[in-house]
C-alpha cells in the first residue's frame, strides 16, 4: 500500500519564491531547447523573428542567475564534485558520440 502524506507549501516565503523562480527559469530554458532540437539551433522563432541561438543564450543566463539566487537563499550545499563528475561523463560521452560518427564517414 502507497503512503500518504502531507504535503504543505515551503513555508519560507523567500525560498519559496526562489525555487518557484528557478523552476519557472527552468522551464523556459526546456522550452527553447526543444524548440532547437525541432526547429534547429540556427532557426528563427517564426513569430518574433528571435533567433533561436539567441533566446537559448538569453535562457541559459536567466537560468543560472536564478540557481544561483537559490543558492545563496538556501546557503549553498552545491557538490562540485557531483558536478565536475557529470561535466566529465557528458565529455566522454561526447567523445563518444565523434567516434561513432566518424565511422558513418565516407573514407
Amino acid at each position: 500500500m502507497t503512503s500518504i502524506t502531507l504535503w504543505k507549501p515551503e513555508s519560507d516565503v523567500i525560498v519559496h519564491q526562489a525555487l518557484g523562480k528557478s523552476g519557472e527559469e527552468a522551464s523556459e530554458l526546456a522550452k527553447i531547447l526543444f524548440r532547437c532540437v525541432i526547429q534547429g539551433l540556427d532557426a528563427s522563432d517564426p513569430g518574433t523573428g528571435k533567433p533561436n541561438r539567441e533566446a537559448l543564450w538569453e535562457e541559459i543566463a536567466d537560468v543560472e542567475a536564478a540557481l544561483q539566487w537559490l543558492r545563496e537563499v538556501i546557503q549553498d550545499e552545491f557538490d562540485c564534485d557531483r558536478a565536475d563528475r557529470k561535466l566529465n561523463g557528458f565529455r566522454r560521452w561526447q567523445k563518444m558520440l565523434e567516434a561513432d560518427a566518424r565511422q558513418g564517414e565516407p573514407a
